[in-house]
């Protein structure tokens, strides 16, 4: 009997060891991966090309909308849905400058999770808010209720254009999941989660000014059908 009490701890022990040095290791390795997706990418956020884009596109629609007079329109669509096409408008140009983006305003260094934030922001602010929510409508409208000759001959390359902004989110974050360390425990070097950062950076901004280049392109019609006049 006693033979066995004395296996019997020494396979505790074992046990015990074994799940001391696994504890061990996942802490360890959670500790690097802390560290690690912490790697920054001295990135000024203000001064990128893509970002002085978007900059410049949001003061366009801005200017386009900037006409709005609604006492002095006299057109053959109706008031109401003017008006709501302004505010639509209006409210897409705000989902610009959300949240996300302006805190990456103040900041001159760039993190994986910075990214993640943008492509977050991206997918609930800019194509829920703004492109599903606000201009989707434009896919499907009557030619006897809403008489605009320009956007009905275009109706099918902007149903082909919001497609591809919906599909993009999902490619962004599949990308975003198999090339960063912020979602998965890996010994992946700092220099390739600052490439993963850069370029989940680009990716992610790319899509910004995908999206907000759609919204010029109806804020320019919707200034050339109205604007001066309304």
């Amino acid at each position: 009997m006693e033979f066995f009490k004395q296996y019997l701890k020494i396979i505790n022990y074992a046990m015990m060891g074994l799940v001391f040095s696994f504890a061990s290791f996942y802490l360890l390795s959670n500790a690097y991966h802390y560290l690690e997706i912490r790697k920054d990418l001295i990135l000024d956020f203000n001064s990128q090309p893509l970002v002085k884009n978007l900059d410049q596109k949001v003061e366009k629609i801005n200017e386009n909308l900037s006409s709005f007079s609604i006492d002095n329109y006299h057109g053959d669509i109706s008031v109401n849905q003017v008006q709501l096409i302004y505010f639509n408008l209006k409210s897409c140009v705000e989902s610009f400058q959300n949240e996300t983006i302006q805190s990456m305003r103040d900041k001159n260094k760039i993190t994986i999770i910075d990214v993640y934030n943008l492509r977050e922001s991206y997918e609930n602010t800019i194509l829920s808010s703004c492109i599903v929510n606000n201009l989707y409508w434009l896919t499907t409208i009557n030619p006897d209720t809403f008489p605009s000759p320009y956007l009905l001959n275009n109706q099918d390359m902007i149903q082909l254009y919001i497609n591809t902004l919906l599909d993009e989110t999902t490619y962004l974050k599949k990308d975003l999941l198999n090339n960063s360390s912020y979602f998965y425990n890996t010994s992946i070097a700092s220099s390739s989660v600052k490439d993963n950062t850069r370029d989940g950076f680009y990716e992610v901004m790319g899509a910004y000014n995908k999206a907000i280049s759609f919204v010029e392109f109806i804020s320019d019609w919707f200034n050339s059908e109205f604007g001066g006049q309304i």
